[in-house]
């Protein structure tokens, strides 16, 4: 990996975070599969990896900007978490 890495996974992450918060607040409370969220950040943003929906998800949950649980691993089912008031 170049040294340019930090600086392309932060171009990435500030090009599809708020497309991720986005589906996030589309399917609160519904069950989606990360195929879903995969295709509806490739529809919107080009040029990315297509792994990075799913690492920039994980990198929301960190951060704290969003919550999820994965309701099947295998069957890549997941469903976010409503935000508490």
């Amino acid at each position: 990996m170049s040294d340019d890495a930090p600086v392309e996974r932060a171009r990435v992450y500030g090009k599809i975070a708020p497309l991720i918060l986005e589906f996030s607040r589309d399917q609160a409370g519904k069950v989606f599969h990360v195929e879903q969220l995969r295709k509806f950040v490739e529809g919107r943003a080009t040029d990315i990896a297509p792994d990075s929906p799913g690492r920039v998800l994980r990198e929301l949950r960190l951060e704290g900007r969003l919550d999820y649980v994965v309701i099947n691993r295998r069957q890549s089912l997941y469903q976010f978490r409503q935000a508490s008031s």
